[in-house]
């Protein structure tokens, strides 16, 4: 009797030794998880913080692009001035795009075709928010990779979901490319030769008719 007492109890002993060990582990496993994930939002904040930084200290800005969707190339430049973003397309078509907060014009400069429309809910208005609009990147997600800063942000834009990659070199701090994807469709805007003093004149972004003398 008392050798199977004693054998009950070596196995109970061995029970809860691995019940131990097992809630040991599963204690470290949070702790791990707990600063990783503490790292992780602390990186995230970094990040952000460093995008932020640059986007509010550019007041004027001008670079050239390359646009493709896999099949077309389209060049053109960029220019931002007063919270205001001129698009002028200069390959293969003639197109200028201005973009303000509430309003924007499109002018099709070959076939002397203007629209003017209301920016809101269009791929414009987030064109124009990452610019202007700090509170945009609150939902997104950031991450590090090579000399990379790449800001991941998904959109619901008229019911289609729109997943939005911007990339920002690191060192020297550069806008480099923004895809907007959406299904199996991708568009990609290359920057090249950025300038942050092109001494702009407001009257360049005026989004009075061309058509009228």
């Amino acid at each position: 009797m008392d050798i199977f007492l004693k054998q009950v109890t070596q196995v109970k002993e061995v029970y809860l030794k691995k019940i131990y060990n097992f809630f040991i582990f599963i204690f470290f496993i949070n702790i791990l998880f707990f600063f990783n994930n503490s790292y992780s939002n602390e990186l995230t904040f970094e990040l952000k913080k460093d995008v932020i930084i640059f986007l509010e200290s550019i007041k004027e800005f001008s670079s050239e692009f390359i646009q493709t969707d896999g099949q077309t190339i389209e060049e053109g430049f960029l220019f931002i001035k007063n919270d205001r973003i001129k698009i002028q397309y200069s390959q293969p078509k003639k197109i200028t795009i201005i973009i303000d907060k509430k309003k924007a014009m499109y002018f099709n400069e070959d076939l002397q075709e203007i629209e003017y429309f209301n920016p809101k809910n269009s791929i414009a208005d987030y064109f124009y928010q990452i610019f202007n609009n700090q509170s945009f990147f609150d939902d997104a997600g950031f991450v590090k990779k090579n000399n990379f800063i790449i800001i991941n942000k998904k959109i619901n834009l008229n019911d289609s979901l729109i997943h939005l990659k911007i990339f920002f070199e690191d060192s020297p701090f550069l806008l480099r490319k923004i895809s907007i994807i959406e299904v199996d469709n991708e568009l990609s805007i290359s920057f090249i030769n950025p300038n942050y003093n092109p001494g702009l004149e407001s009257e360049f972004f005026s989004m009075a008719n061309p058509l009228i003398n």
